[in-house]
């Protein structure tokens, strides 16, 4: 009777993570949809935010592709001033780390140094800042300041985020057929999970007494 339980249970478990990998499939799909049907350039970040809504859990009983476009159109505006800024920002600290490393001199790689640490900032930021959006549904302005404090007062929490972001990134890259059926959600998934995470950090840290004045998010 135990062993039926064991198999019994271990089957549901299976029957549950195949669920959740053809949601994750068909959620993929559904953002490479809604991306080109804004020409990439202008649904790339709705899609995303669409993305990151449905694989949280937030379903509000509309079903997948009724929560996906509902979440597409509700967040589209916010997600465009998100993205745009983050990648043009990103962009920026880029081009200065490769001027200044280009240099050559012991200044230019300590100023190459300073834009790099800053970068890490803004890349954790960023990581964070989608499915903070999604979760607390606030402005853009309100979500990259609570990102950044989150960041700032968790920094190896970020850390472990961005190294674990980068090998999802690579086993994507090593196996063909997951860009296909995962590309887009596997890291989502990924981001959601840590901000989760990250979320009940915060919410520890301010059920017990902290110093007067530091401040661990806005």
């Amino acid at each position: 009777m135990g062993n039926r339980a064991k198999w019994e249970g271990w089957a549901w478990s299976f029957h549950q993570f195949g669920e959740r990998l053809l949601r994750m499939a068909a959620a993929h799909l559904m953002w490479v949809a809604c991306t080109l049907l804004g020409g990439i350039v202008f649904g790339i970040f709705p899609a995303t935010a669409a993305l990151h809504d449905v694989l949280s859990g937030k379903w509000n009983d509309r079903g997948l592709p009724s929560a996906f476009w509902h979440a597409f159109r509700h967040y589209f505006w916010r997600s465009q001033w998100l993205g745009a800024g983050t990648v043009l920002t990103g962009a920026i600290l880029w081009v200065d780390v490769v001027f200044f490393l280009r240099m050559g001199s012991l200044l230019g790689l300590s100023i190459a140094a300073v834009f790099a640490g800053i970068g890490f900032l803004h890349a954790a930021t960023t990581c964070h800042a989608f499915s903070l959006l999604v979760r607390e549904d606030a402005d853009v302005k309100r979500t990259l300041k609570q990102s950044f404090w989150l960041v700032a007062a968790f920094p190896l929490h970020s850390l472990v985020t961005l190294g674990g972001l980068l090998l999802l990134l690579i086993l994507l890259l090593a196996i063909p057929v997951l860009p296909i059926l995962l590309g887009a959600s596997l890291p989502v998934w990924w981001m959601n999970a840590r901000m989760s995470r990250l979320l009940e950090k915060r919410d520890r840290k301010r059920s017990t007494k902290q110093p007067r004045g530091e401040t661990y998010a806005v």
